[in-house]
């Protein structure tokens, strides 16, 4: 093995540590199709304006569905959304690979942008600019709209899922 896959690997077991939160980030294709895509790393920027970044591979569908559509949402599941999760962390090669029932059932919309119903939370962003880095691309999204609800948050470490447990 190269040292250079090492160090890639070493590198995702490193960051396969860091509990996150799972998110969706949900936007539309040219036929104002509803798509999804699982995302690790997103965080919020600033709160005058309200932004916040989410980070896509430039080989992803959604990251040329997000920079010609100029608009996405991101959602947060709750504990209960594994089943989201998991659909959206594969990639559909065609669209015949895509469940278009469990779709249906899947997302809603807020202000005409596809969002995940019953998540966390929801929020409808416009491009507020986009930023190359390597082979993913850093979008800044200017939030417009939220939804939230008070639920417990899907929680994704090494490798797994769980749920946070709050100490009291």
């Amino acid at each position: 093995m190269s040292k250079k896959i090492e160090k890639i690997n070493l590198f995702r077991d490193v960051w396969s540590k860091f509990p996150t939160g799972v998110s969706i980030i949900t936007t539309l294709d040219k036929h104002k199709s509803y798509h999804g895509m699982t995302a690790a790393s997103v965080t919020s920027v600033s709160l005058d304006p309200l932004l916040i970044l989410v980070v896509v591979g430039n080989e992803r569908k959604s990251h040329n569905f997000i920079k010609l559509s100029g608009v996405f949402a991101l959602n947060f599941l709750t504990k209960d959304q594994r089943n989201v999760a998991n659909y959206f962390s594969h990639s559909q090669s065609n669209f015949n690979d895509r469940d278009l029932d469990f779709e249906k059932n899947t997302f809603s919309t807020l202000g005409g942008i596809p969002i995940i119903k019953k998540s966390l939370a929801s929020m409808k962003c416009e491009v507020f600019d986009d930023i190359g880095a390597g082979d993913h691309t850093i979008f800044i999204g200017k939030v417009h709209d939220i939804i939230f609800s008070d639920n417990e948050p899907l929680v994704w470490s090494d490798r797994n899922y769980g749920q946070f447990i709050p100490s009291r």
